[in-house]
């Protein structure tokens, strides 16, 4: 008999990340209650409504939901339903996580790309508000476009270069690793001993192999550094692995060392495995 708990723990051991829902609640039925929370890192629904929202929450939770905004979500009343701001910062247990958000509002056909002064906006709020993390042991960015993407939407140059700079002059803020959406792929790379995260394929349908543009994606998987042929492949030298897949990232904490696992949603069996040494 599975037991669950709605409460969190003082210590965080283990939570979960997953993106790009889209009122599709296939991500719950391989869930189990094996985790302290679950980080939804934006794109629950298609349109920001109700009735979207309820669609991706069907089924119950077992353990609590923390919440980011995606480009879909705030087209509604995404404030209303999920009591947050687009950009701010939360502790939970040890950890601290900065949510910001830089991709347009106005409409979908619109929504998807980054807007320059939500960039600036967020990276100042970064940059003012580190000091609340001083104390955590861990700390997480989460921002539904991704710094680096193997997907559709590539990685923004602004916004890589800006996140780049601004991880540089943090060097000793304990930033372990960005959480992304936003392209439907698993998509992970590292830089300086951080890492970064697509989490984008757990509801809605994953992105297609494509040719766009200069880059191109002939297979289902891709494993080590890329050939960046335009800006678009802004940290393509720092890529790891990247799969077509339904996924979730699960992320285990102990002091000196963090283990992110992939599993496949499908299967609930493990893809790779990215271990993380803190110095």
């Amino acid at each position: 008999m599975n037991t669950s708990s709605y409460f969190l723990p003082p210590k965080i051991s283990k939570f979960v990340a997953m993106t790009d829902i889209h009122q599709i609640n296939k991500y719950l039925s391989s869930m189990d209650s094996d985790y302290d929370f679950n980080l939804l890192v934006g794109d629950y629904s298609y349109g920001g409504m109700p009735h979207e929202f309820a669609r991706s929450f069907k089924t119950m939770h077992q353990k609590p939901v923390i919440m980011a905004v995606g480009n879909h979500d705030i087209l509604g009343s995404v404030d209303q339903l999920v009591m947050r701001e687009t950009n701010y910062y939360q502790k939970i247990g040890q950890l601290g996580f900065y949510f910001i958000y830089v991709l347009n509002s106005d409409n979908i056909l619109n929504c998807q790309w980054v807007n320059k002064s939500r960039v600036d906006a967020g990276i100042k709020f970064l940059n003012d508000n580190m000091h609340l993390s001083a104390g955590d042991e861990h700390v997480f960015i989460v921002t539904h476009q991704a710094v680096y993407s193997t997907g559709q939407y590539g990685s923004n140059p602004y916004f890589a270069e800006k996140m780049e700079a601004f991880l540089d002059s943090h060097q000793n803020s304990k930033i372990r690793a960005v959480f992304s959406g936003h392209d439907h792929i698993f998509a992970s790379f590292k830089r300086n001993n951080q890492f970064f995260f697509v989490n984008g394929a757990s509801g809605g349908p994953i992105d297609d192999m494509y040719n766009f543009g200069s880059r191109s994606w002939p297979t289902a998987e891709l494993n080590g550094p890329l050939a960046q042929n335009d800006n678009s492949q802004l940290g393509y030298g720092n890529h790891l692995s990247s799969y077509m897949k339904f996924t979730r990232t699960e992320i285990l904490l102990e002091t000196k060392k963090i283990n992110y696992v992939v599993k496949d949603l499908d299967t609930n069996t493990v893809i790779n495995t990215f271990e993380q040494v803190i110095e």
